[in-house]
């Protein structure tokens, strides 16, 4: 492409300067020398584009470009491209010998405007925005047009002096205003002369004689027909510029007016309002599947994949798998935008469809207003894949999720999935593994939350709040500071001795409920030999109605085994049947 803007430049140049040299005064003999090395340098870039650079152009025969150089340099030769070059570097200017130097003996050099419109075609397929090139291209030619009607008006004026020569008209002589009177800037002037007679604006002075008669009604006819049809063709390009902003105008004074029909709220309203300008300004459209269903599934499957497979492949569920499958869910996926606010899903409802983040950040909340977030999700992200296959019947939303901002989401519906994967059986089975193995891994994961909310809630419930310590607890405490002072030690070691004297002498009498008083008798208590008690069969009974001796213990003379009843039949324990009797007397 630069080389075929040199090829224009060098176009544009001989187009413009060989009339303007021919009948401005703008070529003089000390500024040739520059005009004609402008001008063979031009001459030589024509050539080398002739012999050099066209010749070896590819082209198409069959569906198959050729590359072959003497193909590609009999096919040029055999192009109507050819004639024209050459006519455009015959070297006409050798005339220059008898006429002098007179450039509209150049003017051959225009028939290289093939190069002009290749250029122009050429960029208007490269940009995304070819409207303005459109314009620029049809603009071109309305100038041109002018330039060369101005130098025409030009060469007229100077024919008649500038008005200088007066004319008779009704038996009186004026001078001619119809003409350029040689004042200001000559090229600037005649262009708005002459504009203003193409476009049929302005006050112009009338014509004087046939020349300028015939002159006048050439440029309006001009005028009428030439520049009528350059004029609508920019009306029609901007018609076409704007008419996808206008069918989305239509489509959403459409929707707003059904919205105020229904009655529906302000705020509703204007969610609508909001929908439709933020996909005008993302999209530039309200369905983009739309704009390429014309086009062949091989490049419809090109497009989507270079949009869309990065993103699917990185989905857990669907990594590992054909790519043949992947290029066939790839042209299921649909764009669909969410407003600020919007619940995604809700926990509890039925999944149907995947998610994939393309823009925009999603907040998973809960609690009972949704007012609790617990986590965000960025681009990337993907979320509902598990509810595609419904493993287990799990199908269900496990959390609700909203749009924090304006979020762009791809969709995969369930019906598009189980379309696809019918033809990949083998697919399927994997697919299903995986996702039983994401599914049970996700129980894990939630029966390990589940256990660590637990034990934060036991925690927090068997947390001392400071403020509210039970009086218990401070005696408690308190006792432990007692611990480390010594006349505590002493009475804690005292209350341990009493608790073992009466250990043993619960050892000696489990059955006794008598307390004794003295220590001393205590103590010759547990020094006596308590090995001969029931042995001695001799041992006469304790006179009851008698009285009794101080120093005598009274249960010291009971025998303890000779009112025991031995009976083998009903397998009572003697020492329970002795304790009984003993009681009962």
């Amino acid at each position: 492409m630069t080389w075929l803007s040199l090829v224009t430049l060098s176009f544009l140049y001989n187009a413009f300067c060989i009339p303007l040299r021919s009948s401005y005064p703008y070529q003089t003999a000390d500024n040739l020398m520059y005009w004609m090395i402008a001008d063979y340098t031009s001459d030589f870039v024509y050539l080398v584009d002739m012999f050099l650079i066209k010749p070896r152009l590819r082209f198409t025969r069959g569906g198959i470009q050729v590359k072959s150089l003497s193909e590609t340099y009999y096919h040029y030769l055999m192009t109507r491209t050819f004639k024209l070059d050459i006519i455009s570097v015959l070297p006409t200017d050798i005339v220059y010998i008898f006429t002098g130097n007179k450039p509209i003996l150049r003017l051959n050099r225009v028939f290289r405007i093939h190069s002009f419109w290749l250029l122009f075609d050429m960029l208007d397929n490269s940009f995304a925005n070819p409207y303005a090139i459109r314009i620029a291209r049809t603009l071109s030619y309305m100038i041109y047009i002018i330039h060369c009607n101005s130098c025409v008006y030009y060469k007229l004026s100077a024919m008649q002096a500038f008005g200088q020569i007066a004319y008779l008209e009704n038996g009186k002589w004026y001078l001619n205003k119809w003409v350029y009177n040689n004042q200001g800037n000559a090229y600037i002037r005649c262009f708005y002369f002459t504009a203003a007679v193409a476009t049929s604006t302005g006050n112009n002075p009338a014509p004087t004689n046939v020349i300028e008669y015939i002159y006048m009604t050439c440029s309006w006819m001009m005028g009428v027909f030439v520049f009528a049809l350059l004029l609508g063709q920019i009306r029609d390009i901007v018609s076409n510029a704007n008419r996808n902003r206008e069918e989305f105008q239509r489509k959403m004074d459409q929707a707003l007016g059904e919205c105020k029909k229904l009655g529906l709220r302000q705020e509703t309203t204007n969610r609508v309002r909001d929908w439709f300008i933020y996909t005008w300004q993302q999209q530039k459209t309200l369905d983009e599947k739309k704009l390429i269903e014309k086009l062949p599934l091989k490049l419809q499957t090109d497009l989507a994949l270079s949009v869309h497979y990065t993103t699917l492949s990185k989905v857990q569920l669907f990594q590992d798998c054909d790519r043949a499958l992947l290029r066939d869910l790839v042209l299921k996926l649909r764009p669909v935008i969410f407003l600020p606010g919007d619940m995604i899903c809700l926990k509890g409802d039925v999944g149907k469809e995947m998610y994939i983040i393309n823009q925009g950040i999603l907040q998973v909340v809960g609690g009972d207003h949704n007012e609790k977030v617990f986590t965000e999700l960025s681009q990337g992200a993907v979320f509902g894949e598990i509810s595609l296959l419904a493993i287990g019947g799990n199908n269900r939303r496990t959390a609700s999720i909203r749009a924090k901002g304006y979020c762009t989401l791809f969709v995969l519906a369930k019906e598009d999935l189980n379309d696809v994967i019918r033809y990949y059986p083998q697919a399927q089975a994997i697919l299903k593994r995986k996702a039983a193995a994401m599914l049970k891994n996700d129980k894990k994961s939630d029966e390990k939350t589940e256990k660590i909310k637990q034990q934060a809630e036991l925690e927090d419930r068997c947390k001392i709040n400071p403020r509210q310590v039970p009086k218990l607890i401070t005696l408690i405490a308190n006792m432990e500071e007692m611990n480390e002072n010594k006349g505590v030690r002493d009475l804690k070691k005292a209350i341990e001795e009493e608790t073992d004297k009466s250990r043993r002498q619960s050892i000696y009498y489990p059955w006794s409920t008598l307390q004794r008083d003295d220590d001393d008798e205590e103590d010759e208590w547990m020094d006596e030999d308590l090995s001969d008690i029931g042995e001695d069969s001799d041992i006469e009974p304790v006179n009851r109605e008698g009285p009794m001796d101080d120093d005598v213990d009274p249960m010291e003379d009971i025998d303890l085994s000779a009112e025991v009843p031995h009976s083998d039949e009903e397998g009572d324990r003697p020492g329970t049947s002795g304790t009984r009797k003993l009681h009962a007397e």
